[in-house]
């Protein structure tokens, strides 16, 4: 299961488009998987974030070359760089193991400097261990996407919880036109009154799952590390023989 899964599905969008280098526009730079825009990296770090989640280190050397080009230099690229691609399941690393935290630590600290410049709103409603599931993902989502200093009055609203007031002000534009799929989305998993039950019910669920997944591996590591200590002192049983 993957943590932010709205941002996660939102950001991978349709037919396989983010698993090859693509340009969202604007001064974007050459981005990858769910939102890996490597504009603003160095090659080094592209390199080493690429090559942790198992994409090959020659297709990684390659994008690596795309750092810091954004704009028209990063649609060049794009246009000179044809057959490169990333998996499914190395988008997805991708997300849980470096975007998830970089956005999360971005967060928490536009939401510290958000409480800095607004008197009405206290340290503690901006520590993250306060916030709700839905409170959490909703502010991820806009840190995610855009930042949250654009968007003061429903950052606000998010951290009083007035939903009310946030289904006024939740809606995203891109070049002037709404961004239709995902506002409409947006709505319907965390402002529709039949689906914020849902919703929440299944963060619990995923919540779980992560926390058993991770038994699962810690189980499998010291199964490995037992069956390689087994094996050396049998070595050196025989050998002793």
């Amino acid at each position: 299961m993957t943590r932010y899964e709205f941002t996660y599905n939102q950001e991978i969008g349709h037919q396989g488009q983010s698993l090859v280098p693509h340009f969202p526009g604007g001064d974007s730079g050459v981005t990858i998987g769910p939102g890996y825009d490597m504009g603003g990296r160095s090659p080094e770090e592209i390199y080493a974030d690429l090559t942790r989640v198992g994409v090959d280190t020659e297709i990684a050397q390659v994008l690596a070359q795309a750092a810091y080009k954004t704009g028209d230099d990063a649609s060049r690229w794009i246009s000179q760089h044809g057959g490169l691609y990333i998996t499914e399941e190395q988008q997805r690393a991708l997300y849980e193991e470096v975007l998830v935290p970089e956005y999360e630590q971005r967060m928490q600290s536009q939401l510290i400097h958000f409480a800095e410049n607004h008197e009405s709103i206290t340290p503690d409603m901006v520590e993250v261990d306060h916030l709700s599931a839905r409170q959490k993902h909703i502010l991820f989502d806009y840190t995610y996407n855009a930042g949250l200093s654009k968007f003061p009055t429903l950052v606000e609203a998010v951290l009083r919880e007035d939903w009310d007031e946030v289904s006024r002000h939740y809606e995203r534009f891109s070049a002037g036109e709404p961004l239709f799929y995902r506002n409409e989305m947006f709505y319907q998993t965390f402002l529709d009154p039949e689906a914020v039950d849902q919703f929440e019910k299944s963060v619990e669920i995923n919540r779980e799952i992560i926390a058993i997944e991770g038994m699962l591996d810690d189980i499998a590591a010291n199964d490995i590390e037992e069956d390689a200590q087994r094996l050396q002192d049998e070595d050196s049983r025989l050998s002793a023989d």
